[in-house]
């Protein structure tokens, strides 16, 4: 198989077709519901590999996509994701990826600026949430077994902290990850933040708080976090929120991040990067690098040091990912981004407008930003139910989760293109369904 004339004619009918199908993305189900069994044997049988793909995904693509977090990628993003894997650059070690390690740590900086972090921070683009979450934790760890430190170490979290941040501890061998209850607002308790830390002492190796939570998209009141965590280390899961710093409207939900001893921010979401692309930032980068002391001569020469990310991440072999929002940038500035975070937001309001003024909906709380929980006037049974229906309907997609004990319906507006009229249907059909 070679970079020949054949192989040039199936790249551009394969870029055709696939603005093609975004393009008409509307004239498509949100998804053709078919079994796993039914995909099973469709996949063996297809004489077009590219048809079954393109007709049998979920269309994040489709303005009534309103699900999960995993956004609907601008095109410039999906044009650096070919041209990262054409290169194939590992990022890892600096001889192995010169340029793309280069863009690398511009991006890391570039975010670190936004945040207000200080010249000393360090940080390093990952899978995601999960992982970055594990290396805040892995760089708290450190710095708390440098101050003495030792065995029956404590994490404080917020009960609505994703679950990534158990496991990171799991992983870490912290048998102790404190649940704090959240108020009203689904934001982290302060006044159970306080006796929490008043308990457990100096036995807390980190509190977790969350910019963007996954059931609500809540912020935790960071500045008071801050204040009552003191001289412990504060981490903050802003991997679905941190991008709200690009927006003058609504980076106040991020107020005190700058002062947080680390963070996680995923561009893959609310930067609408293709999967994946998260990033890790530590305000004192020394911890970062701490945290994965290791001798491997064969990779991390001394001379080249400052310049081997992978001296600072667990990863070896390491996706030059940043360059799809290093060419994002380059080729379009911050102007899209900050419309797509206030379109979608907007959208989100008019939900909840919509639920409140409605007979048969029920909000269960006010969105902050673009992720919003309802109800429908009836059982938890029912209102699992609608959601299935709806979904397998292909008119729309929205998820479902448990808040405070009770069954919702959740959406998350993370698609630009969803307007006023894709909200009207989806609440239309809901209807319909409930019937």
């Amino acid at each position: 198989m070679h970079f020949d004339r054949t192989m040039r004619e199936h790249a551009h009918a394969l870029v055709d077709r696939l603005f093609d199908h975004v393009e008409n993305i509307e004239s498509r189900p949100v998804v053709d519901w078919k079994s796993a069994p039914e995909l099973r044997d469709l996949i063996r049988d297809t004489s077009d590999p590219v048809k079954a793909l393109l007709d049998h995904s979920i269309q994040l693509h489709h303005p009534s996509y309103m699900g999960h977090q995993v956004c609907p990628p601008f095109p410039s993003a999906i044009l650096g994701d070919l041209i990262i894997s054409t290169l194939n650059q590992s990022t890892a070690v600096w001889e192995m990826s010169p340029v793309g390690t280069v863009i690398e740590q511009e991006m890391v900086r570039w975010l670190a600026t936004l945040a207000g972090y200080p010249a000393e921070s360090l940080g390093t683009a990952v899978s995601g949430g999960s992982a970055a979450n594990l290396t805040g934790l892995l760089a708290a760890r450190a710095r708390w077994r440098a101050r003495g430190g030792d065995g029956g170490a404590v994490i404080l979290a917020s009960a609505d902290t994703h679950y990534s941040v158990a496991r990171a501890a799991s992983i870490m061998g912290v048998e102790h990850v404190v649940k704090i209850e959240t108020d009203h607002r689904h934001q982290m308790n302060l006044e159970a933040l306080e006796r929490a830390l008043r308990d457990h002492g100096a036995s807390v190796l980190a509190v977790v708080a969350t910019s963007g939570s996954t059931a609500t998209g809540a912020f935790d009141d960071l500045l008071r976090a801050r204040e009552l965590a003191k001289d412990t280390w504060l981490h903050v899961d802003a991997a679905h929120g941190a991008s709200v710093l690009l927006s003058e409207r609504l980076k106040h939900l991020v107020r005190g991040l700058d002062q947080a001893d680390s963070f996680s921010w995923d561009p893959h979401k609310m930067l609408w990067m293709p999967l994946s692309l998260g990033a890790i930032l530590v305000r004192d980068g020394q911890w970062l690098r701490r945290a994965f002391e290791a001798d491997a001569p064969y990779l991390f020469h001394a001379e080249r040091e400052p310049d081997n990310i992978g001296a600072v991440t667990i990863q070896c072999s390491k996706r030059a990912d940043a360059i799809k929002l290093w060419l994002t940038l380059k080729l379009f500035g911050t102007e899209p981004f900050r419309d797509a975070l206030e379109k979608v937001s907007d959208i989100t309001r008019y939900l909840h407008d919509r639920v409140v003024e409605s007979s048969d909906f029920e909000a269960m709380h006010e969105p902050q930003f673009n992720i919003y929980c309802f109800r429908y006037r009836g059982s938890d049974d029912e209102n699992l139910a609608l959601r299935e229906k709806l979904i397998r309907s292909g008119d729309a997609w929205i998820t479902s989760t448990v808040l405070k004990g009770r069954r919702v319906l959740r959406v998350t507006m993370i698609n630009p293109r969803t307007e006023k009229r894709h909200v009207d249907e989806m609440l239309a059909s809901l209807r319909r369904l409930a019937r």
